[in-house]
């Protein structure tokens, strides 16, 4: 995975790289790279001109470099200060604008001079005026077409409305970014490295998946679930649900729909023990009864949970969930969407990355924070960020799918870090890739099925390879 960075391990870094003398000799290898990528964006060097509005610190030195190596190159560099830009915009256009103004470590309100329109705008390392480890604008923002990312990608690149603003990241020296950080933002590269591969010997029963969800008007969300759980390979999957069947949705041949007569969890934890892993909550109510039976549910099963939707917010605190987990003899992966985190564990302030590795930590349990981007983190305190989404997955039933998705890979052998990180990439880069306007989570699932044998193949023929 790559690296994701905060202000403070790269303030550590800049202070090493003084200690050691090499700041000098870093500042040079980043201005010849980003001399390298101005001139791969502007199509060559002859009769290209370039201006590059410098601050003073670190980030102004990194122009001021840049455009030495442009001249070497033969392209023709104009320097100025913020407050000088008004009159160099006087002469001839540019071709290239780069923001080498301020950069992660900004704190104080920026206001930001104004562009002209119609050129393109080189961002270094982050717009000036975004904040490095929130996204956040502060006061105003340099909107670049095109950002240099140094290092390691920074959470404002990722997290709105920095996001937004950030353009296209382009990397310039990877190998820069501090090897001390616990967080990673997931590429396509890292799924093909741990995909599951099956015994050959295996069965139906080898990667079977319990969902428990559904009740009288609510009959969508568990249907989902399950067949979500069924587009990663799940063998089969057994539905257990309180809603009438007249309500239940069509489902492949392979889900099996079972009536849950009552809120007893006596004969479901008898049932699970044939499962592999098993999905709670999504359309099961938040009534006292069925929060005594999810926790039964939590407690007694053996195998890998899902907990989701309903099965997580009928808990009213974190601290009672956390006494529920604490007895629980298999991993659990929480999946709330930010409203449904608040409402256990109180509201986020601050960084939504710190509040899910903390509750990740309390709890014991994987948590999964559905967002742009979906955070990942283990009890272990490392993060993943998936970054893979669109805003068309922003549909009924979307997040029920992720979570059967989940519980399929868990069946497959997955460890609950794993499979929720691997789940949420699959889950977002397959709906970035359905070509209508609305994502529905039908149409997802078959997305879904479809990148996941695309995967799968990958994977396969590499395993033929070693």
């Amino acid at each position: 995975m790559e690296s994701v960075v905060t202000i403070a391990e790269v303030a550590n870094y800049d202070r090493e790289l003084a200690r050691r003398g090499e700041t000098g000799e870093v500042i040079d290898r980043v201005g010849f790279a980003l001399a390298q990528t101005a001139v791969s964006l502007l199509g060559g060097s002859y009769g290209r001109r370039v201006l590059i509005v410098a601050g003073r610190g670190n980030n102004g030195n990194d122009g001021r470099s840049m455009a030495i190596h442009l001249g070497y190159l033969g392209v023709a560099v104009t320097v100025v200060k913020p407050e000088e830009l008004e009159s160099v915009l006087m002469g001839p256009s540019p071709d290239l604008i780069v923001d080498a103004m301020v950069g992660t470590g900004l704190s104080r309100p920026f206001d930001p001079p104004k562009f002209p329109e119609g050129i393109p705008v080189l961002s270094i390392d982050i717009p000036s005026g975004v904040g490095g480890d929130t996204g956040e604008i502060l006061g105003g923002a340099v909107r670049a077409d095109y950002t240099a990312v140094i290092g390691g990608f920074k959470f404002g690149h990722l997290f709105a409305p920095g996001r937004d603003y950030s353009g296209q990241l382009v990397r310039v020296l990877p190998t820069l970014a501090p090897a001390v950080s616990q967080c990673h933002i997931v590429t396509s590269r890292d799924l093909e490295a741990v995909m599951p591969q099956l015994p050959s010997d295996s069965h139906k029963w080898s990667a079977s998946v319990m969902v428990v969800g559904g009740s009288p008007g609510m009959r969508g969300a568990a249907s989902f679930g399950s067949a979500g759980a069924m587009a990663v390979g799940a063998g089969i999957v057994h539905l257990v649900t309180r809603a009438e069947p007249t309500e239940w949705l069509e489902h492949p041949d392979e889900v099996v729909v079972d009536r849950l007569e009552s809120y007893f969890a006596e004969p479901v934890v008898a049932a699970s023990r044939r499962f592999r892993a098993m999905v709670v909550g999504p359309g099961l109510g938040g009534s006292l009864q069925i929060g005594n039976f999810v926790r039964r549910l939590l407690i007694d099963t053996d195998c890998p949970v899902v907990l989701d939707a309903d099965g997580l917010t009928c808990f009213r605190d974190g601290s009672n969930l956390a006494r529920t987990l604490t007895r629980r003899r298999a991993s659990t992966v929480l999946t709330p969407h930010r409203g449904e985190f608040e409402r256990v564990f109180g509201a986020i302030e601050g960084s939504p990355v710190v509040a899910c590795r903390q509750a990740a930590i309390d709890l014991g349990a994987v948590v999964l924070l559905k967002g742009s981007p979906t955070i990942i983190a283990d009890p272990s305190g490392a993060v993943a960020l998936s970054a893979a989404g669109t805003a068309k997955l922003a549909s009924a039933g979307t997040g029920d799918v992720l979570a059967g998705v989940i519980a399929g890979l868990l069946a497959q052998g997955m460890s609950a870090y794993e499979a929720a990180w691997v789940g949420a990439y699959m889950h977002g880069a397959a709906g970035a890739g359905v070509s209508t306007g609305k994502v529905t989570a039908t149409s997802l699932v078959d997305a879904i099925a479809h990148y996941y044998g695309g995967l799968h193949c990958v994977a396969s023929a590499q395993e033929l390879l070693r």
